[in-house]
């Protein structure tokens, strides 16, 4: 989930303009915005496990519920041509899932 929060983190600087290294995207503000409270809600449910909340399970598919509709929102953006679409943001849409449901089976 940690990963997966700093991949959330490292799309929401590229949208918002930050380039790192070769690697940019375009400026989508919006996305930038999801990104990072997909980002927030990955990182708290990472907090509850770390902390042995008695929710922390909850807490963590909460979270990860919560990426998955933002990439989902992200992926029919793009197909409905609300933004620009890029090789790299197209990958990253279609490995999220599988990496995320991977994260869930484990538990």
């Amino acid at each position: 989930m940690l990963g997966n929060a700093a991949l959330f983190v490292f799309g929401a600087l590229q949208h918002a303009g930050v380039v790192i290294g070769s690697l940019s995207e375009p400026v989508i503000i919006p996305a930038s915005i999801v990104e990072l409270l997909c980002a927030l809600a990955l990182i708290w449910g990472v907090v509850a496990v770390l902390t042995g909340s008695l929710k922390a399970w909850r807490s963590a598919l909460i979270g990860n519920v919560i990426a998955i509709t933002g990439v989902a929102i992200g992926m029919v953006a793009l197909a409905v041509g609300a933004g620009p679409q890029t090789a790299s943001n197209d990958l990253y849409h279609s490995l999220f899932v599988p990496a995320t449901r991977a994260v869930l089976k484990r538990h």
